[in-house]
């Protein structure tokens, strides 16, 4: 688990899984002490690239035929754009101009 900080520094998420679909939209999936989604739950929240940046729910059964990359080992993922990593690697950052 990572945390992932906006760039403005109000926002901050704890990053549990990383997953590519083949459409290349992007899910960083957020462990939520308020949710409580168990690791083999369904339903999971994330944060989405693809269409739009967005937070919401997704279900990990529809998008499993799609997946191309999914990982817990997020020390080689990129943060999302306009994110940043903060505490292990802190400087890591990804920005879109």
């Amino acid at each position: 688990m990572r945390k992932m900080q906006s760039e403005d520094g109000k926002t901050t998420v704890k990053i549990t899984k990383h997953i590519v679909l083949k459409n290349f939209w992007e899910y960083y999936v957020v462990y939520d002490d308020e949710m409580q989604f168990e690791e083999n739950d369904d339903i999971q929240f994330a944060y989405v690239l693809g269409f739009a940046q967005e937070f919401g729910n997704i279900s990990m059964s529809e998008m499993k035929p799609h997946i191309i990359s999914e990982t817990t080992n997020l020390n080689d993922v990129a943060p999302a754009p306009d994110w940043k990593w903060i505490g292990d690697n802190e400087s890591i950052k990804r920005s879109v101009k």
